[in-house]
């Protein structure tokens, strides 16, 4: 029988590239995303690219209370088993904190944060009860240092690198079989992120330390197979993070303030 793996956003982005991967290994596929239009489209693409490929999709804005307990009972009602679950579903808010609209960075924590832990703790239950799974949560070279104008988008995913991690040495602790995998891009060239989030004039986009969804997607693919708790994804920023501990606090500020001006 066929493994199943479960991606928020997996129509579009790093979703929809690490499904290719998934689904040339042979694995059902269930998308949670938020657009019934890009969700046929990328569908009937990736059905196209790839013979056999199943995906199942469920339309649903999961930064409402109730969602991830409504993507946990879809999955029950169908008697699917999710021996990969890939909380990937994210956005971002930019600019200064008194001048962002509340509600817009309410939704964005409840998406980024609330949702990837209650995705988390439902789905980690049967997992460890099996005695197997894996959890790969999606959270950004954000979460390493703090940024002006990205502060609560970064300190959403701050939380997710280290409930992430935390978690997975928990597991170890117990001694279960089940892997939780943090994963951290770099900035991705070519997204819709900067569109949805007016960052269309900022310099990251196209900074030291870009990649794109396919180089993210391989990467995640490979750290899966190779079972690693931990992955920094674009070689730049691999470099960058070795090097990091080695840069004062406000060298560092100046660069992510160089990395995140927008270009006039």
């Amino acid at each position: 029988m066929s493994k199943t793996v479960l991606i928020t956003g997996g129509s579009s982005g790093i979703g929809y590239t690490v499904s290719r991967y998934f689904a040339r290994n042979g694995y059902h596929l269930l998308w949670v995303s938020l657009l019934k239009n890009e969700i046929e489209t990328a569908k009937k693409q990736l059905q196209t690219e790839i013979n056999n490929c199943q995906v199942e999709a469920l339309v649903m804005d999961l930064s409402i209370p109730e969602a991830a307990q409504k993507v946990y009972n879809w999955v029950q009602e169908n008697n699917w088993e999710v021996d990969v679950l890939i909380n990937n579903a994210g956005f971002g808010t930019y600019g200064f904190i008194n001048e962002i609209n509340l509600e817009k960075e309410l939704n964005m924590i409840s998406l980024n944060l609330v949702n990837v832990y209650k995705m988390t703790r439902l789905f980690l239950k049967d997992m460890v009860n099996q005695n197997e799974g894996t959890i790969i949560n999606i959270s950004s070279n954000s979460s390493f240092q703090p940024t002006p104008k990205l502060g609560t988008y970064g300190a959403t995913k701050a939380f997710v690198n280290h409930f992430s991690r935390s978690l997975n040495e928990e597991l170890k602790i117990q001694g279960s079989k089940v892997k939780v995998i943090c994963v951290c891009p770099a900035a991705i060239r070519d997204t819709t992120f900067k569109k949805t989030n007016g960052m269309e004039k900022v310099k990251t986009f196209d900074g030291l330390a870009t990649t794109t969804a396919e180089e993210v997607a391989k990467d995640i693919w490979k750290g899966f197979l190779k079972r690693k708790d931990f992955i920094i994804s674009g070689w730049k920023m691999r470099i960058l993070y070795r090097i990091s501990g080695l840069i004062p606090y406000k060298v560092e500020q100046f660069l992510v303030r160089r990395e995140t001006k927008e270009i006039q």
